[in-house]
This record gives structure tokens, C-alpha cells and sequence, in this order.
């Protein structure tokens, strides 16, 4: 490991460049070493956020597979990168909350990951946010390279770094600094003789500090609305960005377990600000993505590593009436981008199966041929790889949507629900605390503007949802897949 070269290169470094756009990919020639795998993880991307950072789905999607029905089972930061690491639903490795007592890093136990597997001939680092409520100078077990920031998660300007142990200042942006530690990483270990795991976590589209001017909770004197800060390059270049997913300030919610009062026309104007200030945030990510395969062709990895762009949870923008949040069962929250290109995996590759967060652990394990590594930890995911080119493999696995209880005191989930097929259709399936029952045909109102549940037309569907519900929502490990 070049750790000492690495070092050095982050501390010589003063400013943050502006990040270059990539140019045409030709991948190289894979080796015979194992490939390295370069996870890029952004916090709180909608699906249809995905429109406005092209250049993503150019690199990494069309050069790969896109994985169009992806979940977040557990819909929060903190429970779904808990889920990345692990391969096992928020059930079964107990953070179910961003704050202890019920979660954050507190609750997490961090001695059975994908560092922790991977160690032993792989170099592995982390970039950026870890989970919620962690605290230097703690490093967990696995990784050989910490970089993480100090201070407030969600300080998009915030230039304070610990860098394997050591506090740095790295000036500008901070997903800029997020891109350039990526491209170091990579620069220093492409020569080396083990493969590496990189892990790399961006802040946006998150909200964050500092607040700007044209911030709707400022020009409406109001706290509902927060945005991402955005840089300096792309402030303004969107504009207001209307959410025009059909939930959108949906005309009927009288269906629904929860039934906001319809948008005001100051309260949508404010939506089209964050979402145009969020998609903004994005196209600073889309840079990180470039410059990451850029710098990967440029020391020749590109054709022997796999890159996997993901989200942690989606994010509501008044849909279905809700002014904003992200721990709600519907498409727009529960549901995530994720593309993955790499070694042996077909251009323009699209899996219509429907995966989870879960499965990532397991399919990475399979990249870097460790299957098998986690001994008796049960992973509740599958590898999702042999998906590609294979439409009948695992097209009727059920997948489990949770969230946890709201208070320490209570201990009824606020809903469990399930994705599964019915006579070949996709079917939503999800019970709330209070009792309330939900039910979507995903086929025809992927929207899901019609709760179906209840319905005497539907009541063969609800009650076989229900049964694989109940089969489904305490799983674990093999009984999960």
C-alpha cells in the first residue's frame, strides 16, 4: 500500500480545481488480478433526479446495466448505508433510526462488513459521510484509508478534513474535495499489487449549510423547504425545476393513510426551488463521477474495475401532498437509482428484477470473488450480477420495505410493507402502525394514486400480499431471498 505517497498528495494540496469533463470511453484490457470496485454513493436522489446529470448514465449506466426497480428497504440515510455494509435488512442488524438510542453509528455494529471481508488482500477506503452521529477519531475494523469530515455532515462548505488521522484543510466545495481524495485514492493505488475497494459518499442532493438568499425558507420566513448549498460553478443554472411526477400534489389523497392539505401556489413555487437547487447540488456529483473514470482509464484500471452509482433513499417533493421527507413506503422515497458497469457486464445492460440495497454487499463480494467471506454473518441480499442477460432469474423474490418505531418508547414499526409479484404483476403491499392498509397495482399506477386495499375486486390480491408480507417481514438471511 502507498499510504505514505497518499498522504503526502493530500497535504500538498491547496485548492480544488474545477473537475474536467470526461471524454470519450474506450475501457481498457482487463488484467488477470481481481478488479477493484469504486462504489459512488449519493444521499437522498430521486430516480427522476437522474434526467439532469446525464453524464452519469452515459459513463456508467450505458456503458453497464441500469437496475430500474432498486429499494432502499429502510428509506434513511443511517438504516440504509448500515444495509450497504452489511447485506442484511435494518431488522436484522439493528439501526433503525439516524440517532441513537434506536440508531445511528451508536447502534451499529461494525465488525461484519464489506471492509471487514475484503481486508485481508484488498486496500480499502472510505470517503466522506459514514453514518449518522459518528465521532473521530474512532476508525472502524477494515479500512486502510479514513477520510471523513469534521464538523457537520451537511456543511457543503465545511473544508476540515480528517485524513487517515490526520487534519487537513481542503479549500472549496466540499463534494469537489469529496473528488478529489477519490482521484488520489485511485492515483495512488493503481500500481499497487492488491486490488482496491473505494467507497465514496457524497452529501448531495442532501439539504445543507450555508443557507443562500434565494433559499425558500428564507423568502417565505418558513423551515419546511430546506435545499443543498450549491457551488459557485452551477448556482442558478437550472433554475426552478418542477416536480412532475403524476403523485405531485396529488388531487385525490382521500385513499391514503395520511392526507396533507393540497399545495399552496407560494408552497409549489418553493418546490421548484429545491428541486432545481438539489439537481444543482447533483451536477457537482455528476463532476465526481467524471473525473472518477477519467482518472481510472488514465491509470489504466478502467477495464478491470467495477463502478456502482447508488443512492441511500429517495426523497418527496409534495407528492402525494407531502411537503418533504424520505421515511414513507411510496415510489418516490423507497425507491432509488443504481447503475453498475464493469468487467463483463454487456453495454446498456437494463435488469427489470426487483433488487435492494441489501443485495449490494453480496454482488460485491462476488465481483472480488469473495463469495463466501462473510462465514456465518447471515447477508439477507443476493448477487445480483447474474440478473444481467437472465429476466426469469429471481423475477418473483419479494422485497421488504420497513421503518422503524417513531420513539424510543414505542416499538410498533411506523409501516412494513412488500414488493412482489402477483400473477406476473407488481403488486405494493404495506401496513402502517395505526392499522391502515395500502395497496398498489405498480404495473398500471406506478404513481400509486389508487389504494386498491380494502377493495372487494382486490381482496384475493391483498390477502396473498399479506401472506408473503407475513413471510417476509422478519426474514433473515437465506429466508430473505
Amino acid at each position: 500500500m502507498r499510504t505514505r505517497q497518499l498522504a503526502a498528495a493530500l497535504i500538498a494540496m491547496a485548492s480544488l480545481a474545477t473537475p474536467s469533463m470526461a471524454g470519450v470511453d474506450e475501457p481498457t484490457a482487463a488484467p488477470s488480478t481481481k478488479p477493484n470496485v469504486v462504489l459512488i454513493l449519493v444521499d437522498d436522489a430521486r430516480v427522476d433526479d437522474m434526467s439532469s446529470i446525464p453524464q452519469v448514465t452515459s459513463l456508467i449506466g450505458d456503458k453497464g446495466a441500469t437496475y430500474v426497480n432498486t429499494y432502499s428497504p429502510f428509506p434513511l440515510c443511517c438504516p440504509a448505508r448500515a444495509t450497504i455494509l452489511t447485506g442484511q435488512y435494518a431488522h436484522n442488524h439493528g439501526v433503525i433510526d439516524n440517532e441513537p438510542p434506536l440508531g445511528g453509528f451508536p447502534a451499529f455494529d461494525d465488525s461484519h462488513t464489506l471492509a471487514t471481508w475484503l481486508a485481508d488482500d484488498y486496500t480499502t477506503g472510505l470517503i466522506g459521510k459514514y453514518l449518522n452521529a459518528y465521532k473521530l477519531p474512532y476508525r472502524p475494523p477494515g479500512w486502510d484509508h479514513w477520510m471523513v469530515p469534521v464538523g457537520s455532515l451537511y456543511d457543503y462548505r465545511g473544508a476540515l478534513w480528517n485524513v487517515d488521522g490526520v487534519d487537513r484543510m481542503l479549500s472549496g466545495y466540499r463534494t469537489h474535495a469529496t473528488g478529489m481524495l477519490a482521484t488520489q485514492f485511485i492515483e495512488a493505488h493503481a500500481d499497487d499489487p492488491q486490488p482496491f475497494l473505494l467507497y465514496t459518499a457524497i452529501v448531495a442532493p442532501h439539504v445543507g449549510t450555508p443557507v443562500e438568499p434565494d433559499d425558500p425558507n428564507r423568502i417565505y420566513s418558513t423551515t419546511i423547504f430546506p435545499t443543498p448549498n450549491v457551488s459557485d460553478i452551477y448556482r442558478n443554472t437550472l433554475g426552478k425545476v418542477p416536480n412532475t411526477d403524476p403523485s405531485f400534489n396529488e388531487a385525490d389523497v382521500s385513499d391514503k393513510p395520511v392526507r396533507p392539505s393540497p399545495l399552496a401556489p407560494w408552497e409549489i413555487d418553493a418546490l421548484k426551488e429545491v428541486n432545481g437547487q438539489r439537481r444543482e447540488a447533483l451536477l457537482s456529483a455528476q463532476n465526481v463521477v467524471q473525473d472518477i473514470v477519467n482518472t481510472l482509464r488514465n491509470t489504466g484500471e478502467l477495464g478491470n474495475t467495477y463502478l456502482i452509482f447508488v443512492s441511500d433513499n429517495g426523497f418527496i417533493l409534495g407528492d402525494h401532498r407531502i411537503r418533504g421527507g424520505k421515511v414513507f413506503p411510496y415510489e418516490v422515497s423507497a425507491r432509488v437509482p443504481m447503475l453498475i458497469r464493469g468487467p463483463g457486464i454487456p453495454a446498456g445492460s437494463v435488469v427489470n428484477q426487483t433488487v435492494g440495497l441489501q443485495d449490494l454487499a453480496p454482488t460485491i463480494l462476488a465481483m472480488t470473488d469473495h463469495t463466501g467471506a462473510n462465514g456465518r454473518f447471515p447477508i439477507d441480499g443476493v448477487n445480483i450480477l447474474p440478473m444481467i442477460g437472465d429476466p426469469n432469474l429471481r423475477a418473483s423474490r419479494p422485497q421488504v420495505l420497513e421503518a422503524g418505531p417513531k420513539t424510543p418508547t414505542t416499538t410498533a414499526y411506523r409501516f412494513h410493507g412488500v414488493v412482489a409479484k402477483v400473477d406476473g404483476i407488481r403488486w405494493k403491499y404495506t401496513e402502517r402502525d395505526g392499522g391502515d392498509k395500502e395497496l398498489y397495482n405498480l404495473g398500471n399506477d406506478p404513481a400509486e394514486l389508487t389504494n386498491v386495499a380494502g377493495q372487494a375486486a382486490f381482496a384475493s390480491v391483498q390477502s396473498r400480499m399479506r401472506t408473503i408480507l407475513l413471510a417476509y417481514e422478519w426474514c433473515a438471511g437465506a429466508t430473505c431471498r
